[in-house]
């Protein structure tokens, strides 16, 4: 459905991404914490669980809150396209262009001296690796997503952390001023935050 920005639809919308950005950033900060503890305890088979999953859960929402800036980008919550393969590359070319944008901003900010948390211009100076949406993409899906025997066999999360992490950072860290929970209240999020399992009962 397309949709302006302002009118009901994009006010439901944002509401999702807030979200679906407010999971990533759970699944971030679950994640620094067993990672926190891997480096000061040693790696082991259980710590390693609860890393892998809340890195694949940060990951997995991620991947979704960017898909859903991209629809709101284009006003429409369902974008036709002539197959699946057009989707998957017009997602991936979305992704490496934010990505390029955000590690282009830090080197200019390191240009002017207005970045305080970053002065390695070298670690930002670099080319989005060709691959990259795509492996997101697909250690999204297979990580997380889908159950596929590759998680087992194929997958190696250590070695898509070692090559993509700081880009997948750089994406998080861009949405968290606009997106993230910034004040000491929670947001309303309708429906969302007014689940509750404590059925209503009518006054008899």
């Amino acid at each position: 459905m397309k949709f302006s920005a302002g009118d009901a639809i994009d006010f439901d919308h944002c509401i999702v991404l807030t979200h679906e950005f407010l999971r990533c950033q759970d699944a971030f900060n679950d994640f620094s914490k067993f990672a926190t503890q891997m480096i000061i305890q040693g790696q082991a088979k259980e710590i390693s669980f609860r890393t892998y999953n809340a890195y694949t859960r940060f990951l997995h929402h991620l991947y979704e809150f960017i898909v859903g800036c991209q629809l709101r980008e284009a006003g429409n919550t369902n974008i036709k396209y002539e197959n699946n393969e057009k989707r998957i590359a017009a997602i991936e070319s979305y992704i490496t262009h934010h990505a390029e944008r955000i590690m282009r901003q830090y080197v200019e900010a390191i240009d002017r001296g207005s970045a305080p948390n970053a002065n390695n211009r070298e670690y930002y100076d670099v080319v989005i690796p060709a691959d990259f949406a795509k492996d997101f993409r697909e250690y999204r899906n297979k990580a997380i997503g889908h159950v596929v025997y590759e998680r087992a066999s194929k997958l190696n999360l250590t070695e898509f952390y070692a090559k993509y992490h700081k880009f997948i950072y750089a994406l998080y860290q861009d949405s968290i001023y606009w997106w993230g929970n910034q004040s000491q209240e929670f947001p309303d999020l309708n429906e969302i935050t007014a689940f509750s399992v404590l059925v209503a009962q009518e006054n008899s």
